[in-house]
C-alpha cells in the first residue's frame, strides 16, 4: 500500500467511524495500521477520549487488490448491459475514488437528516 492510498484510508476512519463507547471522532494519530493480509488490512482505533481501544478490520479494493491479485486473462470479460458508447463513457471517467464516496456519503447523510 502507498503512502497516499494509506492516508486515504485513515482519513475515510476518521470520517466513517465514530468511538462505540462515547462518539468521539478519530484523531490521525489514534489511528495505527497492525498489518495486511491478502485484501484485508487490520487498524487499532483508540480513542482519544474514553482509551477504548477498537480493532477494524478494512477490506480494500480498487489499484490495491489488483496488486494482491493474480492477472485475469486476456479473453475474461464482465458481462454488462452497457451500450458501446457509454461503457467508453465510463471507461474515460476513470475509477471512483474513495474519498468521491465518501463525500458521497457524507452528502446523503446529510440529506437523510434534513428530512
Amino acid at each position: 500500500m502507498n503512502r497516499k492510498n494509506f492516508q486515504e484510508l485513515i482519513r475515510n476512519l476518521q470520517i466513517f467511524y465514530k468511538c462505540p463507547s462515547c462518539g468521539a471522532s478519530y484523531h490521525f494519530d489514534d489511528i495505527k495500521f497492525l498489518g495486511k493480509v491478502d485484501s484485508s488490512c487490520f487498524m487499532q482505533l483508540s480513542c482519544h477520549e474514553c482509551s477504548l481501544p477498537v480493532l477494524a478490520t478494512v477490506m480494500l479494493s480498487g489499484a490495491e487488490q489488483v496488486e494482491a491479485e493474480p492477472a485475469k486473462p486476456k479473453s475474461y470479460h464482465k458481462k454488462t448491459d452497457l451500450k458501446p458508447r457509454e461503457k467508453a463513457k465510463f471507461k474515460a471517467k476513470g475509477a471512483i475514488s474513495s474519498t468521491e464516496i465518501a463525500e458521497f456519503h457524507l452528502k446523503l447523510t446529510k440529506h437523510k437528516q434534513t428530512k
